[in-house]
């Protein structure tokens, strides 16, 4: 999926929305969007579907509940939704991290708002509009549309209290060799490492820590985890979603600089971890 590093500059998240209806194009480009977002990390293949508010479900299936996948007052007038679903399996949910957070990018680039909800939505209309299967997760929606011109009140006191527009220092999240020490950026390495530091993740906990080998060339991507935070949905465990986040904005930013390499898990972690921290992938250089 070839994605501007001006996506990422760009996106933010939007909660009020204008409510106006997708255009035919820009529904047509979304569904495209779907196919492009994959092959993911792991190799698990999560699906998406468009659908409109308020055209959820079918009177002709009583399966189907009819409705709108509510947000419970924290976002407004959205005009549609992705929801999405993938099969259990091992780093899936990395995998529909990476997935979808392309297809925000690809919002921005088309000039869309959206805003990722991970926990706060109907999730049993979702289902039913996505007709989840029984061994499929669910882990988030994400709710699109143009911006309003004006933010709503809830708007407002969510990205206050989720101090929405701001990050952590680098210093914090960019290692050299071991977690001891912070990494002394590089003009190379800047535009990576930013565009994983600008990444949305849940709450903006930002639990995202990317450790540069001795060598300089490979970054080993970890989640420093707040556990119970992480199992507050059971098996969606939702920082898990967030490194495969951090993955698709690494990888995008590493295109854009022409820098080739890949993501792949090593067998056995590289480095010595500290007390809630766990290995997720690494970034090999070569073609």
């Amino acid at each position: 999926m070839n994605l501007s590093y001006d996506s990422i500059r760009t996106r933010r998240s939007i909660r009020s929305f204008d409510g106006l209806p997708l255009s035919p194009a820009d529904s047509l480009a979304i569904e495209k969007a779907f196919d492009e977002c994959l092959p993911a990390p792991f190799g698990s293949s999560p699906r998406f579907l468009l659908v409109a508010s308020g055209l959820i479900g079918s009177k002709d299936d009583p399966k189907i509940r009819e409705g709108r996948i509510g947000t419970y007052g924290l976002i407004s007038r959205v005009p549609a939704f992705v929801v999405g679903a993938v099969a259990r399996g091992p780093r899936a949910l990395e995998d529909f991290g990476y997935a979808m957070e392309g297809l925000v990018l690809r919002l921005a680039e088309l000039g869309l708002g959206s805003c990722w909800i991970g926990g706060l939505f109907d999730r049993s209309a979702a289902a039913a509009a996505l007709g989840l299967g029984s061994d499929e997760l669910m882990p988030a929606v994400l709710a699109i549309g143009k911006e309003a011109k004006r933010r709503t009140v809830p708007d407002r006191l969510t990205r206050v209290a989720a101090r929405g527009d701001s990050r952590k220092p680098a210093s914090e999240l960019f290692f050299d060799s071991d977690f001891d020490r912070p990494l002394a950026i590089s003009a190379r390495d800047s535009g990576l490492l930013e565009a994983v530091r600008l990444g949305p993740s849940a709450s903006n906990k930002q639990p995202w820590r990317i450790l540069r080998d001795r060598a300089g060339s490979t970054f080993h991507l970890h989640l420093e985890e707040d556990r119970l935070y992480n199992s507050a949905l059971g098996e969606i465990h939702i920082q898990n979603i967030d490194m495969g986040i951090a993955m698709r904005h690494f990888e995008v930013a590493a295109r854009a600089q022409e820098m080739l390499g890949s993501w792949r898990r090593l067998e056995h972690d590289p480095v010595g971890l500290k007390p809630n921290f766990s290995y997720i992938s690494s970034w090999i250089p070569g073609g």
